[in-house]
């Protein structure tokens, strides 16, 4: 086999696996197709395991991660709010659960700790920060492309003082303000 496609073979056999995991255990239809149509969840995540290959193909030369990166970006970002937007318009087939919350990426430690129990978004959150780093905001974060679009412009290159000091303290009154 050709070595730029063993990276992209791993990503459709891996998505594929981890997907086809969800599709057989989950007590409900997780995967969107699998909601409207019995049996539709295979197809979703072959065409998933599919994209992620294309994506793992397209990002292999570090000269092409920038254009791709926006263009993952965006259509991730496309796809969550259309999703969220006509799940909170009454079709609530869109939302996963059915119980909505805020999709702010702070608000993934601020829930649990205000509801007073672990999710599996707190441990998918921090276990992806802990293996991507600063990753989560750059692919996998909805907000990736609206942060692209408005640091594309000419920004300021002065550096922020005391930058340490408020992430922490955003950090702590995330918390502070969920447990009160």
């Amino acid at each position: 086999m050709n070595t730029r496609f063993r990276l992209p073979s791993a990503v459709f056999l891996l998505t594929f696996l981890l997907l086809a995991i969800v599709q057989v255990k989950a007590d409900r239809p997780m995967l969107l197709a699998e909601r409207f149509i019995e049996g539709a969840g295979w197809i979703e995540i072959s065409i998933i395991s599919l994209y992620g290959a294309f994506v793992a193909f397209k990002m292999q030369d570090p000269v092409n991660v920038p254009h791709w990166r926006k263009v993952t970006w965006t259509i991730f970002s496309v796809v969550f709010f259309s999703q969220l937007i006509i799940g909170l318009s009454g079709f609530e087939k869109f939302l996963m659960t059915g119980k909505l919350h805020l999709p702010i990426p702070m608000m993934i430690l601020g829930g649990p700790i205000y509801r007073g129990q672990l999710s599996v978004m707190t441990i998918l959150f921090i276990s992806t920060v802990v293996l991507t780093g600063p990753a989560w905001c750059s692919h996998l974060c909805y907000f990736g492309a609206f942060d692209n679009m408005a640091s594309s412009g000419k920004t300021s290159r002065e550096v922020l003082k005391h930058k340490a000091a408020i992430k922490s303290t955003v950090l702590i009154l995330v918390i502070g303000m969920a447990l009160y």
